[in-house]
């Protein structure tokens, strides 16, 4: 199968309409190997708008370490906290939706509105991850502040992810969120209802899989750089692996508690 072959096989692009959606992205691999001209398909070229503000939040976030040597979750208004914890999401979290907002465009385009429905889902997903970090910036600020050692807390924190990562709860959100990604049918309601909906529950499914990590990078300090890429690897393994076996998941948990203990050891 032709590169351009491959590309048109998974919904990434498809021979070129007059008009076209793109006239400036026809410049791809035949899909059908005639030579005839592609362009980037409508839903794979809104998955890469997400893809680009993902990577223009990284911007502020490199900053923001840059800056700062670890900020303490409790200092600062709540404002200012949950700026800084929305760009943070929007750099770690909007890769792992990429699959749901393609499959969610895909199955929407060509009704009214689809465009902004499929904006709306990016929204409601980010607004879930905001509500998890207000709440985890609440009980934060009712332990005192700065941690009494805060390499013991973080390492701790690391290590009780690890085993969060062993237990049902964590294995049932993992699967809902692949779950998810599939769709399953047409979508119901008007396509914004739909959108919410589906950005809710995806999530929803998000947090429980990844909380644990989450809570860590709160404790550790959210402008320590290393640790923000590290744990960021860690949540797209989560969610864009293959569903793992026992083994891997083992190996996965006990991975979180050696980073738990040097984290402790270099802190």
């Amino acid at each position: 199968m032709t590169l351009g072959g491959a590309l048109s096989a998974v919904g990434l692009i498809r021979p070129a309409k007059r008009g076209g959606f793109c006239p400036a992205c026809r410049r791809l691999p035949s899909a059908t190997g005639d030579g005839a001209a592609s362009e980037i398909a409508p839903p794979a070229l809104i998955a890469l708008v997400f893809l680009v503000v993902a990577a223009l939040a990284w911007v502020p976030v490199v900053e923001q370490a840059r800056s700062m040597g670890g900020m303490a979750m409790g200092l600062g208004s709540v404002g200012s906290f949950a700026l800084s914890w929305m760009v943070m999401m929007a750099a770690m979290m909007l890769p792992t939706a990429v699959p749901l907002v393609f499959e969610f465009a895909r199955d929407s385009e060509g009704r009214d509105g689809w465009q902004a429905a499929t904006g709306m889902l990016g929204v409601t997903y980010l607004s879930v991850w905001l509500a998890f970090g207000i709440v985890s910036y609440v009980v934060r600020n009712v332990f005192p502040m700065p941690l009494p050692d805060q390499g013991l807390a973080g390492g701790l924190a690391l290590v009780l992810a690890g085993l969060y990562a062993l237990t049902p709860v964590k294995r049932a959100s993992e699967a809902r969120c692949r779950e998810a990604c599939a769709l399953h049918g047409p979508l119901p309601f008007n396509l914004t209802h739909s959108a919410v909906v589906v950005g809710a529950k995806y999530g929803l499914s998000c947090v429980g899989c990844s909380a644990a990590v989450m809570v860590a990078m709160v404790i550790i300090g959210m402008t320590n750089l290393g640790w923000i890429v590290v744990l960021g690897a860690v949540v797209l393994v989560y969610k864009l692996a293959p569903a793992p076996n026992a083994r891997w998941t083992v190996a996965l948990s006990t991975a979180l508690c050696l980073m738990g203990a040097a984290y402790w050891v270099l802190a």
